[in-house]
């Protein structure tokens, strides 16, 4: 009897605890009820027992609406439960408007909260409208509107993981025309800031590296949601390199953003990456200076910082990515073949599973082939080795299939015919070797 006394008067104390950031419109009496279904539910809850907990924490929901903050938050995972549960879409669509409910009831008479006020309940409010009616146009553009409004409110406290749906759902309106591609640059520009003000904060390694990896999803968004004017992403962006020009980590996530939409020809892109280089002189920042080199055409300091960049990089994909656009500068600038062939072998020795430096060596023999031998007959026997490239980047690489096909219906048409073969008395099937500095082992084919 004594512990329930004791249990009675914590629980007391916690309601009045409770009462001190809600309004005071419960009576005395209310409170003892109130009190009496806080204790049913939460405690069932706390154990799962769902059905036990729901009719308690309707009562509290309906009649101790200010009591405790907890019933919204409790109350948002109870609907989830059942919803998760139901077989009938009407009934989950049901959920979805109790949760919904849910959220307005908590602004209604905890909106003021210090820790969690309006504008955090309504990019909660938006992300679980956007999760279970993500197919329903409406209700992205309603949830689009919360996310609007969360911001306005919070400015740089929205959550990281808010501000990517915000991100997520602008770019899915953009693909209906519900929103145009300068809508989901303003978009970028504020939450870019949001997760870069949070990355600033955060000491935890690991944190850090989930909130970079949210920083590179709303990059790749905007990369995907159709804004193509280079100018137009220069001037909004211009205004926030003094702000972030001593952030190594904002100015990578800049100069990644500007190379993903191949805005890489202006003088935000050579500031950002000369400082870049300046700050850390790492691989990426290499690069970049490479990028910009190349699309200024002065082919010698671009191909001096790729090899920088190779110098400095640890990971093996990039290195082959690298090495893959070295191989393609040597050979579309200084037309240098055994040089680019040598560059994406290497690329293929840090990336086996990757097809395009295969259909580059393809694309540098039949390029080459004119060069090779002293008759037409040799000069085609180059394009059987090229094929066989076109045949190992389908073999290595799903992603290069249709690409690959291409190329071999073009070159399938150059190799040479059975009547010429017939002369040079070369049998269909036979192993061939094309020499000179291709020196490679062929299959002897006609067409």
């Amino acid at each position: 009897m004594k512990r329930i006394i004791i249990i009675g008067f914590v629980l007391m104390g916690m309601i009045k605890g409770f009462n001190a950031n809600a309004q005071e419109t419960t009576s005395e009496q209310d409170s003892i009820e109130c009190l009496k279904n806080f204790s049913l539910y939460s405690l069932s809850f706390k154990k799962k027992m769902y059905d036990y907990a729901m009719p308690a924490w309707r009562d509290m929901f309906n009649n101790c609406p200010d009591v405790t903050i907890s019933i919204y938050s409790d109350g948002v995972s109870l609907y989830k439960h059942y919803m998760s549960k139901a077989k009938d879409p009407a009934v989950k669509e049901t959920y979805i408007d109790s949760i919904m409910m849910v959220y307005d009831q908590r602004i209604q008479y905890f909106g003021d909260h210090p820790k969690y006020p309006k504008g955090w309940i309504l990019g909660r409010k938006a992300v679980d409208l956007v999760k279970y009616r993500r197919t329903n146009t409406e209700a992205l553009q309603e949830a689009l509107g919360y996310f609007e409004k969360s911001y306005q409110l919070q400015k740089l406290n929205v959550e990281p993981l808010v501000a990517l749906n915000w991100m997520q759902t602008t770019n899915a309106l953009a693909k209906k025309n519900k929103v145009t591609p300068d809508q989901i640059l303003d978009t970028y520009i504020k939450v870019d800031e949001i997760i870069t003000t949070e990355i600033a904060k955060e000491n935890d390694p690991k944190k850090k590296e989930l909130l970079s990896k949210i920083s590179k999803a709303c990059a790749d968004i905007l990369a995907d949601g159709g804004l193509s004017d280079c100018n137009q992403l220069e001037s909004a962006l211009a205004p926030r390199y003094d702000d972030i020009k001593e952030d190594q980590e904002a100015i990578n996530r800049l100069l990644q953003l500007m190379n993903n939409l191949d805005c890489t020809n202006n003088e935000l892109f050579a500031k950002a990456s000369e400082q870049n280089y300046k700050l850390n002189p790492n691989s990426s920042a290499a690069y970049f200076l490479a990028k910009y080199f190349l699309k200024q055409q002065k082919t010698e300091l671009a191909i001096e910082y790729y090899n920088k960049a190779i110098e400095l990089v640890e990971e093996d994909d990039a290195r082959a990515k690298y090495y893959y656009e070295l191989a393609l500068l040597t050979f579309s600038y200084t037309k240098d073949g055994p040089k680019a062939r040598e560059y994406a072998h290497k690329a293929i020795q840090n990336k086996s599973s990757w097809g395009m430096p295969h259909i580059l060596i393809g694309n540098i023999y039949a390029m080459e082939s004119k060069k090779y031998g002293s008759s037409d007959f040799e000069h085609r026997t180059v394009y059987w080795a090229a094929l066989d490239q076109y045949m190992k980047a389908k073999a290595v690489d799903p992603e290069c299939v249709e690409e690959a096909n291409k190329q071999i219906h073009v070159y399938s048409q150059y190799i040479p015919d059975k009547e010429t073969g017939f002369f040079e008395g070369i049998e269909e099937g036979s192993k061939y070797t094309v020499g000179s500095w291709i020196n490679v082992e062929t299959t002897v084919r006609y067409r």
